[in-house]
């Protein structure tokens, strides 16, 4: 529930429950001062209101049949004032009274109005005046009537106000208190069930935020609300979640540069002792023989470029993990595009040590790809594969298949393989089997890494299936 229509339903509620707490009030008070009364305390506090009016109209019939019968049957008791006093007591409803007036004076008033009663409040005989309230009473009803001995009379029941004003004149203040302890009470406690469903998720939502200042990212909001703030503490936790995943990318990353720090100087300071070394043995006048100079020479030209290799390597995954390395896609049919690679390829191989060749399908193969980086990636797989070779003449295939939506490029040697333990790391920088990481077999161990940098920009995927002395595939597969 939104917080806008949560304080509409608030202040309805506050107003409805206000409203039926004052007609309970209301009713309990006229029960307490109607107490004289059979429709008093005991009819007030189980019907109210309703039953004292109910019971005024049933005690008015119930009097004025009474008096309608007498007058009928013998019209002369209305001058005996016992026989007055009887009717009167027989009425159950407080303030009220008889007043008999026989040839225009009266013979009997009730003492509760018989000192302001007067013959000009009332109604002559046979009059047909319908005016009821007068002055300081009200009139229920009139009856004439004419005794044995000729004598015109009428018979009022009156109920007096003055009486009722009074009553109110001294209890108004108490009922304009407990209606404003009932209004004060009802706003205070509604409020503050209200107020706590909203403050609470604020203090909560501030307590996580404090957390979070503190650097503890694993703090969870307990905020279960639908409203408003509910729809914060979402937002609130999902930046909380984004931001510890940030942490944890950023954590991953400088332990990532600390590693390529430590490799990069371990596979740079090699070659270059190396070189120092050979440097200075021909200073030193070690190479003293046209061989040995040319021994020396030579190491040293294999090492510098093996370090331009390593230097180039590093170069390029650099800027393809920063996503700073352009790519330019175009369409080719990649049955033509292997075989150009091969025969490029085959070009710089030894024919006698490797075998290199191709199975392409009969029909078109088109794919969207950078021409170069794909071939840069095809080449650091078949320079891993000639690394890796064992005695025997290396045979390399690659095989270009379609299956299901993709384009699979299959690159295919019989080498030593590589041991299962390290299938699932050869993607890595940096990553040797041979953890020896001796220079001997040359590389900069990021000809893998490039080549699954490449199949990511492409949207594609790289793997590896490989058994120990029987052969090493690694699939490059193609979105169509």
């Amino acid at each position: 529930m939104y917080i806008k229509r949560k304080l509409k339903l608030t202040y309805v509620t506050i107003l409805i429950t206000s409203f039926l707490l004052i007609i309970l009030l209301s009713n309990l008070f006229m029960a307490f001062i109607e107490d004289n009364s059979k429709y008093s305390a005991s009819a007030k506090f189980g019907k109210g209101n309703f039953a004292f009016f109910i019971g005024l109209v049933t005690e008015n019939n119930k009097i004025l049949q009474k008096v309608s019968s007498e007058v009928l049957k013998n019209p002369d008791n209305f001058l005996d004032h016992k026989y007055l006093l009887q009717l009167e007591k027989s009425s159950n409803i407080k303030y009220t009274g008889i007043v008999t007036i026989v040839n225009n004076k009266i013979d009997y008033s009730s003492n509760i109005i018989k000192g302001y009663i007067n013959e000009d409040m009332l109604y002559s005989f046979n009059s047909n005046d319908t005016d009821q309230v007068r002055n300081k009473i009200i009139i229920l009803w009139k009856q004439d009537f004419v005794t044995s001995t000729k004598d015109k009379g009428s018979i009022y029941y009156i109920i007096d106000l003055e009486n009722y004003k009074k009553l109110f004149k001294e209890n108004v203040i108490i009922v304009a208190v407990l209606i404003l302890i009932i209004l004060t009470a009802t706003n205070g406690i509604i409020t503050y069930f209200v107020s706590k469903s909203i403050v609470k998720p604020i203090k909560e939502l501030d307590k996580g935020a404090g957390e979070i200042l503190k650097g503890n990212l694993d703090y969870k909001l307990d905020i279960d609300s639908s409203d408003e703030i509910g729809e914060v503490a979402d937002t609130f936790e999902e930046m909380r979640l984004r931001l510890k995943e940030s942490l944890e990318i950023q954590k991953h990353y400088e332990e990532n540069r600390k590693e390529l720090i430590a490799s990069i100087s371990h596979d740079l300071k090699t070659p270059i002792t190396s070189i120092k070394g050979y440097i200075e043995g021909i200073k030193d006048g070690v190479a003293d023989t046209p061989d040995k100079m040319e021994k020396y020479v030579n190491t040293i030209l294999t090492k510098a470029n093996y370090m331009d290799s390593l230097i180039n390597d590093l170069f390029l995954y650099s800027k393809l993990d920063l996503n700073k390395e352009p790519f330019k896609f175009q369409k080719v049919d990649m049955n033509v595009y292997i075989r150009d690679c091969v025969e490029e390829i085959n070009f710089d191989l030894d024919q006698n040590k490797v075998n290199l060749k191709f199975n392409v399908p009969d029909t078109p193969t088109l794919l969207n790809i950078d021409v170069q980086k794909v071939k840069r990636a095809i080449m650091n797989i078949v320079e891993n594969s000639i690394k890796y070779k064992t005695d025997e003449r290396l045979i390399i295939e690659i095989i270009l298949r379609r299956y299901s939506s993709n384009v699979i490029l299959e690159i295919k040697d019989n080498g030593r393989g590589i041991p299962k333990e390290a299938l699932p790391y050869i993607f890595e920088r940096f990553y040797r089997a041979d953890t020896s990481r001796e220079t001997t077999i040359g590389g900069s161990g990021l000809g893998l890494a490039i080549a699954k940098k490449i199949m990511d920009e492409h949207n594609g995927e790289i793997s590896v299936d490989s058994e120990a002395n029987v052969g090493t595939s690694i699939f490059l597969s193609f979105k169509e």
